[in-house]
């Protein structure tokens, strides 16, 4: 098959993986949260300015140039999403937890002793985890009186054949939708409008993976007031977002009941640079600024699909069918910068990170190096479509992060919070139902605490997140008069990590 029908479909007029979808990911992949170890995770990660822990290798690998003794550490995670889905006046509510590493990092010191100039030079290298795609829901409904197959049908009589490439055609292929009569520009499916008396829907959804950072990085210490660092960073993006939908029309004349699986999976390599100062004015107080390129990602699309179908007559009959299809396509993520300030005293520290993003610039290419000239041209105007519609639905946010610190003894307690500013344009001309939709254009808050122990040549730190993600609409189908059968999902993130250390 070629890459154009390909592209085509999934760029220009596939309704199931659409415009949408794709540039949905380049947000998805574009937005990093607090990650790393569980000190950093119990402030927020706020240590813009502070420095002194491998996750500043993925914010200000300035940071790296505080340490004045070689550190390895090792975190990992119990990482829980609960979920609602609210569905016909009715919430559905479910559960995912799995177990992630979260951070592991070598810092190496060398100190100079000197009075004056340059005090040491610190290599780190660092994996760090920046964020977490972690949900599943579940929708139930005993009496729908509209289908999935309302969908196919509509696509099919759309007028043109892209559908045929899709798993529409899979489902002409296997009889659930067919043709009236001899006009195949027609189309209906065993579910006509009389006999509507409402049947048992089902779906679940489900996403996985995330993005991880190895950063290698080196930081330069001047006179132990001036800190400066740059670093290297390997993104991966390993990404599933998967649905099931079940529906039991025993009432149908034919159709017995029949099942549609959706299986997307994105996997991807990136890569950046990011560099930054830290600068101490007087003992107690340290400004920090880290400026990150964009990263430039290398992302494989591939999409699953699988149709079983039993039938009333003939008795206890089957059909089954599945199709796969994939293709390339990179994504430049925007410029990042990111400001620090912070307050350290004998007792404990603050510190505020403010970090700039601006979503809009994300853009996205597609890679046919085998494509002749009237391909590409075809191609570059679905891939332009795509970009205007990113610059057109994202925004700049700014995302606000405050960490502190309290100590007592060798023992220290910890808090924080984190905004993350909505990167969608809050414009209710963009949307055909803006009433419906605007309570999901809202911002991302996250609380985090947490407790460590420290001695000499060892440290142990525990901590706790809960990320509150904003509402976002889902829709299950499109209806036969060309509106969608709609749900509300809501997910909640908890995260509980542990960290071990070690300096020598």
């Amino acid at each position: 098959m070629k890459k154009l029908i390909i592209i085509a479909i999934i760029f220009c007029s596939w309704k199931s993986i659409s415009v949408a979808q794709i540039a949905s990911d380049a947000l998805l992949y574009s937005r990093n949260y607090a990650g790393g170890t569980a000190r950093s995770t119990s402030m927020s990660g706020a240590f813009g300015a502070l420095g002194g822990d491998p996750s500043v290798l993925s914010t200000n690998p300035a940071g790296l140039a505080v340490y004045r003794r070689s550190e390895f550490t090792f975190t990992s995670a119990l990482d829980i999403a609960a979920s609602e889905a609210q569905y016909d006046d009715r919430i559905f509510k479910a559960n995912n937890t799995r177990f992630i590493f979260n951070n592991v990092g070598y810092v190496h010191t060398r100190n100079f002793f000197r009075e004056k100039g340059l005090q040491s030079v610190n290599f780190g290298i660092a994996y760090n985890r920046l964020s977490e795609f972690n949900t599943v829901s579940r929708i139930n409904k005993l009496s729908a009186n509209s289908s999935l197959l309302d969908e196919f049908v509509l696509n099919a009589d759309s007028g043109s054949d892209w559908w045929r490439e899709t798993h529409e055609g899979l489902a002409s292929e296997l009889g659930l939708i067919f043709p009236y009569s001899d006009n195949d520009e027609i189309f209906l499916s065993d579910y006509i409008e009389e006999d509507r008396w409402g049947q048992p829907v089902s779906r679940t959804i489900k996403d996985s993976g995330g993005i991880g950072e190895l950063g290698f990085s080196f930081g330069l210490n001047f006179n132990h007031n001036l800190f400066v660092g740059a670093s290297i960073g390997f993104q991966t993006i390993n990404h599933r977002e998967y649905y099931q939908h079940e529906e039991y029309p025993n009432d149908f004349r034919v159709l017995k009941d029949f099942r549609f699986r959706s299986d997307y999976t994105a996997k991807g390599e990136g890569i950046n640079f990011k560099t930054g100062v830290i600068y101490r004015p007087i003992p107690i107080i340290r400004l920090g600024a880290a400026i990150h390129t964009p990263t430039h990602f290398w992302i494989d699309y591939q999409l699953n699909t699988n149709l079983l179908i039993n039938w009333n007559d003939p008795p206890n009959s089957s059909d089954s069918g599945k199709e796969g299809r994939s293709f390339n396509y990179r994504l430049t993520t925007p410029w990042r910068y990111i400001l620090s300030a912070a307050v350290i005293e004998n007792f404990g520290l603050t510190s505020v990170d403010v970090e700039i993003v601006n979503y809009k610039k994300n853009r996205m290419t597609l890679v046919n190096d085998d494509l002749d000239f009237w391909d590409w041209q075809e191609a570059k105007e679905a891939e332009d479509g795509l970009n205007q519609d990113i610059s057109k639905f994202y925004r700049r946010s700014i995302n606000v992060k405050i960490g502190t610190e309290y100590r007592i003894g060798p023992f220290s307690l910890r808090g924080g919070v984190a905004y993350y500013e909505n990167p969608h344009k809050n414009d209710p001309a963009l949307y055909n139902n803006y009433d419906l939709i605007r309570n999901t254009f809202k911002g991302t808050l996250s609380y985090s605490a947490g407790i460590g122990f420290r001695n000499q040549d060892f440290f142990m730190d525990l901590a706790y997140s809960f990320t509150k993600h904003p509402n976002r609409i889902y829709d299950l189908y499109e209806h036969a008069d060309g509106l969608f059968e709609t749900a509300r999902l809501q997910t909640n993130s908890h995260k509980a990590l542990l960290t071990f250390g070690f300096r020598f």
